[in-house]
C-alpha cells in the first residue's frame, strides 16, 4: 500500500511539476539575423560616428574604467 501511495505521489509530481516550472526555453532562444537579412542590409550598414563612440563607452572601456 505504501508503494502505491509513493507511486501516485511521483506521478502527480511529474504531471503537475512541469506546469509551475519557470524555465521557458522559447523565451531564451535567440539566434542572430540570418544570411538573407545580412544580404538585404549589406549596403545600409554604417559605422558609428566618433562622437557616439565617446558618448557611450563599450564593455572593454567600462572594464578598463573599473579596473
Amino acid at each position: 500500500m505504501a508503494r502505491d501511495f509513493a507511486k501516485a505521489i511521483r506521478e502527480l509530481r511529474r504531471t503537475f511539476g512541469n506546469m509551475f516550472d519557470p524555465y521557458r526555453p522559447e523565451l531564451h532562444y535567440m539566434r542572430g539575423p540570418g544570411p538573407k537579412w545580412r544580404a538585404k542590409r549589406a549596403g545600409t550598414a554604417t559605422s558609428a560616428s566618433p562622437a557616439a563612440a565617446t558618448a557611450a563607452p563599450g564593455r572593454r572601456e567600462m572594464a578598463e574604467l573599473r579596473a
